[in-house]
């Protein structure tokens, strides 16, 4: 069985953590919750903490299954200086665009250590900013010691560089619906590197798009729980509430003259992108200025996923076999089920599942593995893949060998296998003997699709090691001519796997550092000797608003349903092409 094995286990999905989201929620409670927060901290400071924590345990606890199941009611008592003064420290000394460096930390924050309080998201300024520029958003956990527990707390660390808490966070656009992922990175405090004490985390945030735009999110895990790296399985989700204040968190984005470079009405005025590392939106097709079929197709919400900084132009892959005859004649693209499935549409010149009553199906949605396929043998462990604009990819007729490619053709050499997993047979290295370079010839390009795997099956030392290792072996196996491109994990959210067959490891941030290592260190090492570039699939999901990153949570394998692989595709053969 493969990593990509349909089944038929459900797993509990994620009911609306979404939280407090200004459409969804009523006012009224979002504003208790408010006063709940502010008066620990206040009463803290003021009576005896042993006398509070009789009181605040049910208290807080109503608080938070309240904000889950939307159903408190109580009276609307808050002033607005009582609502403003959780950031009256910071707004005083704060001007629109201060990155959080910059900017003070209020030390109340750090002494929050009322037992179960409510994380709280914190914008020093509030107000407007024009496009491409910066908001610091940050996020308070308060320590929670009925969150630490009995559990076996040595099971669970961090990776280096890596938070003791999972936190997912959207500046979501009110409007349009733009879901601007929150990078937030560790406050540099002895008390974020101490599992049991309140966290606080930071992101200067770049918001492109002329909106209002509003904080959403929830905490995954906490101590450490994304990462169950010794004998632990994967840990079902446990998402907490994120207050949002309804009144002084949100950012206006103004382009009061209509001179911003970003505006979806000067996006065709953009150069052609060249790279396949890119940050962009989806915008729905309705909110297009011009012709949708001037830009990659959209997805099944009827958004396109457009860059900020370039403008992706929409290839057939007619046009993308006669660029790689041209400029790239063979290739070498190491990859798992999930390279499988691009080469689908590459090989079929875009047919696979590109109609309406294929689509839907399960093999389009999720799952290909046992699909028949009939261009090239697609679960064999090295394939290779003739292509030409009119037949598309296909087995070689007359075979002489990898590197001999027939005129009039390029050749894609696909090598599949399970990330750097001992679950490799054979073992991934021993592709790589002394004839490698006689044997396969000398690429255009090698693309290495790694991470998945990895994250599932193997432990972080484990992996850097085989990293290393892999580097090693691509410096003696390639020449410097030979372009790398490396192509990230696919996206993890919003669910844990809990498949009692496969015990998939698989997390958000832990995916995130895998594919940090690995981008880190190819370019680290590779640096002013050959050209390294990074074809980012992850991030193209992890901008899809909430709704279509719980994809997932309908597709054990984590594949990208195959509306989202053309997205991926058009990135690459534009970054190829261009």
């Amino acid at each position: 069985m493969s990593i990509d094995d349909d089944t038929e286990t459900h797993r509990p999905a994620v009911k609306n953590y979404r939280i407090l989201a200004y459409k969804r929620w009523n006012r009224r409670w979002t504003l208790i919750a408010i006063i709940v927060l502010l008066t620990f901290t206040y009463v803290y400071h003021t009576v005896n903490l042993g006398e509070l924590l009789v009181d605040t345990d049910n208290v807080s606890s109503e608080v938070f299954n309240a904000i889950k199941e939307s159903n408190i009611s109580t009276n609307e008592t808050l002033t607005e200086s009582f609502l403003s003064s959780i950031d009256k420290k910071e707004t005083l000394v704060v001007n629109k665009t201060t990155p959080c460096s910059l900017i003070p930390i209020p030390e109340t924050y750090w002494e929050m250590t009322v037992d179960r309080s409510l994380a709280f998201v914190s914008i020093p300024h509030t107000g407007s900013i024009y496009p491409g520029e910066t908001v610091c958003v940050r996020v308070v956990v308060p320590a929670n010691k009925h969150k630490i527990g009995d559990d076996l707390l040595s099971n669970f660390q961090t990776l280096p560089g890596a938070p003791w808490d999972s936190i997912m966070i959207d500046m979501i656009g009110i409007n349009t619906g733009i879901s601007v992922p929150v990078q937030l990175q560790i406050v540099n405090h002895r008390q974020n590197s101490d599992r049991g004490q309140t966290h606080v985390y930071e992101a200067d945030v770049v918001l492109y798009d002329v909106d209002d735009y509003r904080p959403e999110g929830y905490i995954e895990f906490r101590n450490a729980k994304w990462n169950p790296e010794q004998s632990m399985g994967p840990q079902p989700l446990d998402p907490e509430a994120i207050v949002v204040s309804p009144d002084n968190q949100e950012i206006s984005v103004v382009d009061k003259n209509n001179t911003s470079p970003y505006s979806l009405s000067r996006y065709l005025d953009l150069p052609l992108c060249t790279e396949p590392n890119l940050d962009g939106r989806w915008i729905s097709v309705k909110d297009l200025p011009f012709n949708q079929r001037l830009v990659p197709p959209p997805d099944n919400n009827n958004r396109v996923w457009l860059p900020y900084h370039c403008q992706l132009k929409r290839y057939t892959y007619k046009m993308f076999a006669k660029c790689l005859i041209r400029r790239y004649p063979l290739m070498h693209w190491f990859g798992d089920s999930n390279s499988r499935r691009a080469l689908k549409k590459v090989t079929t010149l875009g047919r696979w599942c590109s109609t309406p009553d294929t689509i839907k199906t399960p093999t389009c949605l999720c799952n290909d593995n046992m699909e028949a396929f009939p261009n090239y043998m697609a679960n064999n462990r090295i394939a290779p893949i003739d292509i030409n604009p009119i037949r598309g990819g296909l087995t070689p007729t007359n075979f002489v060998g990898y590197a001999n490619v027939p005129i009039g053709n390029s050749r894609i050499v696909a090598f599949k296998w399970d990330g750097l997993t001992d679950r490799n047979a054979p073992p991934w290295a021993s592709y790589f003997d002394s004839e490698f370079s006689n044997r396969m010839g000398s690429p255009a390009v090698a693309i290495f699709g790694l991470t998945n795997w990895d994250v599932a099956f193997s432990n972080f030392e484990y992996f850097t090691r085989e990293v290393d290792k892999l580097i090693k072996t691509v410096e003696m196996a390639y020449k410097d001519s030979t372009d790398i491109i490396i192509r990230t994990g696919q996206y993890y959210c919003c669910t844990s796997d809990t498949d009692i067959l496969w015990k998939r490891r698989y997390s958000r941030l832990r995916n995130h550092y895998f594919d940090k290592y690995l981008i880190d260190e190819f370019q680290r090492h590779f640096y002013g000797k050959r050209r390294v570039r990074i074809w980012n699939v992850s991030r193209i999901s992890e901008t899809r608003p909430y709704e279509a990153r719980e994809d997932v949570l309908r597709c054990a394998a984590n594949h990208a349903r195959s509306e989202v692989v053309e997205i991926e595709n058009q990135v690459l053969m534009n970054a190829m092409c261009n």
